[in-house]
């Protein structure tokens, strides 16, 4: 599908380019931890990665990596997530 990690690295780009440093990196941990709720096991596969994946959160694009090998409608649902997730942060 490849919407859902091009809209991941917008929303990224968009929250580092419109927020301080820790803002951002607090805002990105929180995306993640949305993702998480829905999509556990993409979460886990992207820890994994990490050096120290009990203590680090993956990135939101490394996970939308992993969810987009999953079936299109989880895909989709994932996007929703995403455009929810960032409608509400603009408000």
């Amino acid at each position: 599908m490849g919407n859902l990690r091009n809209r991941v690295n917008e929303v990224m780009d968009k929250i580092y380019n419109n927020n301080s440093p820790g803002n951002a990196t607090s805002l990105e941990e929180e995306l993640a931890k949305k993702l998480k709720e829905s999509f556990g096991e993409s979460y886990k596969i992207a820890a994994n990665e990490l050096n120290n994946p009990e203590e680090e959160i993956p990135s939101p694009g490394t996970i939308s990596a992993y969810i987009e090998d999953l079936p299109e409608a989880d895909q989709a649902n994932a996007l929703t997530i995403v455009n929810d997730w960032f409608d509400n942060l603009e408000n």
